[in-house]
């Protein structure tokens, strides 16, 4: 499954990563197969939002079936 990346995680790891997910999966599936793929950006990951098809997830179930697209959403500064 490919999953976009934005801010600094799209910099740093490139605009899309490929992930290999299961059937069924929680949002800290998402977020725990980039940090072991890119160790470096755990500490951003830990901060970062993950929405599928464009609605912010909590750690429910989610099905392979009923995905269109994945996102990082990595923590904003303002100023």
């Amino acid at each position: 499954m490919k999953v976009k990346l934005f801010s600094v995680l799209a910099e740093k790891i490139g605009p899309t990563i490929e992930l290999d997910l299961p059937q069924v999966f929680k949002s800290s599936d998402v977020l725990d197969q980039i940090k072991e793929k890119h160790p470096d950006y755990k500490d951003v990951l830990n901060q970062s939002l993950v929405a599928v098809n464009e609605e912010y997830t909590n750690e429910e179930d989610i099905s392979l079936d009923s995905v269109d697209e994945i996102a990082i959403i990595p923590p904003v500064s303002g100023g």
